[in-house]
């Protein structure tokens, strides 16, 4: 018998695994989960997760082929197709690209300074002292508002006939254009300002819940050779909340560049266009000139922006953890 005979009749297939085994999936004691116990799992996850793509993807395909469409809000029996018709027709509207750039500042700006005030206060509230956790709550104060109850607060307090903060910088006569919402040149800042106001805390939730998993040996080791804390900072902290930083500047940029609220609630859109946003558009297009595909067509539009900015951000965020590692 040759010696390849031999090697090749010594050799046994491997155990057939079950799908469970494939798939990793163990119990809680770290006993192996049975074939029974996996289909039963499959059988009561599937309803709510067919319920849920459903209701994700009905609503992006009737906006899609809404876009191709032209259709009456009040005669859905007068549904035509026209192609690209309302893509040009939107392409060709005065305000469009006014609407994106002006969101895109807005995006820009407000989660840049939610970042570095989320960071900040994190850092501060990661530091042992008294009373840090009735801060913790406090923090919290403007995220726990209603947008809608927020937004009219603040359009309350920097009216010029009512508003008390516009009363004293008048009265103290302070160096702060008192314009605010009324001026195309403080109408941006000012909504910059709430949005950074009111979503600053979900910064600071996440960034703290990431300092609190870092290895305090690292810092010890750092101190020991000589490193001072902005070198601790900027070698250590930032490095490992990275990663974190990247996909809660994601999230933010897609809430920021789809929110209507805060906007349309603050100046809806104005004055003079100065703070109108492709989720303005849409709504006056939708339901001020009663068009849902060229609604759609813009929605579309937007999409595409967000795609594209989620493409950046998830090589940023793979940049991070190669980094890490």
């Amino acid at each position: 018998m040759s010696k390849s005979a031999v090697v090749i009749s010594t050799k046994t297939k491997p155990p057939k695994r079950s799908l469970a085994e494939k798939l990793g999936i163990t119990l809680v004691g770290g006993g192996k989960a049975r074939g029974s116990d996996l289909v039963m799992a499959l059988v009561m996850f599937l309803p709510a997760f067919l319920v849920l793509i459903f209701l994700g993807t009905y609503p992006i395909i009737t906006a899609l082929i809404s876009a191709f469409q032209r259709r009456p809000m009040f005669d859905p029996s007068g549904v035509v197709w026209v192609g690209l018709e309302n893509f040009i027709s939107v392409f060709q509207h005065p305000q469009l690209w006014n609407a994106f750039s002006n969101d895109i500042v807005l995006t820009i700006a407000s989660i840049s300074i939610q970042t570095v005030i989320g960071i900040a206060v994190a850092l501060l509230l990661q530091q042992q002292f008294t009373g840090h956790n009735i801060l913790r709550g406090f923090v919290l104060f403007s995220y726990v508002f209603p947008v809608a109850v927020a937004a009219i607060i603040w359009r309350f307090m920097l009216s010029d006939s009512v508003g008390i903060i516009h009363h004293l910088i008048d009265a103290w006569r302070l160096p702060i254009p008192n314009t605010w919402f009324a001026s195309p040149k403080t109408a941006m800042p000012t909504v910059v300002m709430v949005t950074a106001w009111k979503y600053f805390p979900f910064m600071v939730i996440t960034f703290l819940a990431r300092l609190q998993t870092i290895d305090v040996t690292l810092y010890e080791a750092a101190k020991v050779d000589g490193a001072n804390a902005l070198q601790r900072f900027w070698y250590i902290t930032l490095p490992m909340l990275m990663p974190v930083i990247v996909i809660v500047l994601l999230l933010r940029t897609i809430w920021t560049f789809n929110n209507w609220e805060i906007v349309a609630l603050l100046t809806q859109g104005g004055p003079v266009y100065s703070t109108i946003t492709p989720p303005i558009l849409v709504y006056n297009t939708l339901f001020k000139e009663f068009s849902l595909g060229r609604a759609a067509a813009i929605s579309v539009l937007m999409t595409a922006v967000l795609l594209v900015a989620m493409v950046f951000y998830l090589r940023a965020y793979n940049r991070s953890e190669e980094s890490l590692s």
